[in-house]
């Protein structure tokens, strides 16, 4: 039976500025290369580059405009109870509190003109749109992360927590709205299955998968990430505590950083900004070692994979490597603190035989692992 398949989203596949982008794009295209027929509807609750998704998505994108819903009177005095009973709730959302129901007859109109047998949302907190879709339709929640207590993640490191952060409750009955829930790594998809009673899979992120190139090793450390206050917190650590390491011994070394990561970053020697690239192709071609110093957050790294998608030797700290565990030491390195973040930065850099066997075989996973995911998607659209 032929599939015709929605992709809800509230966040833009263009420009890719962002993991979260990366991973709907990646749905969007493996979808489509399995020749299902696939409409991406964003919900323009973060913008985007139109343009540019017309161009890659052509007459498969839909934009529904979007308005966060205001609280009533006494759903606010409700909120502001809660607080004083616990001044962590001010980070604690429902799972509807972000769904705006002006959406639901666009969905609805989308609906009736192609009859979809598989609806996809991306995230908890749209899982609502799944009510509007009947029993003979497979839905679906992409969930990305884990939004239990999210926000302790941020009040651990000192940090003010943002975005999303729900009680488990709430985001068990996001969950069991859904047929099939998508975890994006195995440990995630342990957490689901003690909440929710649907179904859990895993369906790791598929990257761009390109053949190492021999080159000259000239002293290039990548990062690319977007301005998110982990991020942040990460590069600031690697700078001033691993880089300062780094250069004592390779006095050239350089840190290219991408993304706009770029906006939030002081310039410093060493340091050199590239910006928000269209393509990210130029900046890893330049590289000779991607780092990922992350120090915080759950999720898999999805800009790890997309690291030895370009077969590139990845550093990593343990938290990054969560959810390629198995190949931890082996396909990446992994540092746990700033001596032996350093020391591996500068093993890849100094030895262009190991640096280059490391390309080969970040290539040589990310080509089974990409395999694995089509599979898995595949299997999940057919159940």
């Amino acid at each position: 039976m032929d599939k015709r398949i929605l992709i809800i989203s509230p966040v833009p596949t263009h420009p890719h500025t962002a993991g979260n982008r990366a991973r709907v794009s990646m749905m969007l295209s493996s979808l489509m290369q399995m020749g299902y027929d696939v409409q991406f509807m964003h919900v323009e609750m973060e913008h985007g580059d139109v343009a540019e998704m017309q161009r890659e998505w052509g007459e498969s994108y839909h934009a529904a405009a979007y308005q966060k819903p205001e609280k009533n009177h006494i759903q606010r005095l409700v909120r502001k109870l809660r607080i004083l009973v616990n001044s962590e709730n001010r980070y604690i959302y429902a799972a509807d509190e972000w769904w705006d129901k002006s959406v639901d007859p666009v969905i609805r109109k989308l609906n009736a003109k192609f009859k979809f047998n598989v609806v996809i949302v991306e995230y908890i907190f749209f899982s609502k749109a799944l009510n509007l879709f009947d029993s003979s339709v497979i839905k679906m929640i992409d969930t990305h992360d884990i939004f239990s207590n999210r926000h302790k993640l941020y009040l651990q490191k000192n940090m003010k927590p943002e975005w999303y952060s729900t009680s488990e409750k709430q985001e068990a009955k996001a969950l069991n709205r859904a047929d099939i829930v998508i975890a994006i790594q195995n440990r995630e998809e342990e957490f689901f299955r003690k909440l929710t009673t649907s179904k859990v899979i895993t369906v790791g992120h598929g990257v761009t998968v390109i053949p190492p190139v021999a080159k000259n090793i000239t002293n290039k450390i990548l990062y690319v990430a977007s301005q998110n206050p982990m991020n942040l917190e990460s590069i600031r650590w690697f700078i001033d505590k691993v880089l300062v390491l780094i250069k004592k011994k390779i006095p050239d070394a350089e840190l290219l950083l991408v993304g706009r990561i770029c906006e939030c970053v002081e310039a410093s020697e060493g340091v050199v900004k590239l910006g928000v690239l269209d393509k990210l192709d130029m900046a890893y071609e330049q590289s000779d070692v991607v780092i990922n110093p992350v120090l915080c957050g759950t999720g898999l790294k999805i800009k790890n994979v997309e690291a030895m998608g370009y077969s590139k030797a990845l550093v990593t700290t343990p938290l990054g490597a969560e959810g390629l565990e198995d190949v931890a030491g082996e396909v990446f390195l992994v540092g746990d603190d700033e001596n032996s973040f350093a020391a591996n930065v500068m093993r890849v850099l100094l030895d262009r035989q190991y640096n280059e066997e490391l390309a080969n075989r970040a290539f040589n996973f990310t080509t089974a692992w990409n395999a694995g995911i089509m599979s898995g998607l595949k299997e999940a659209i057919e159940s």
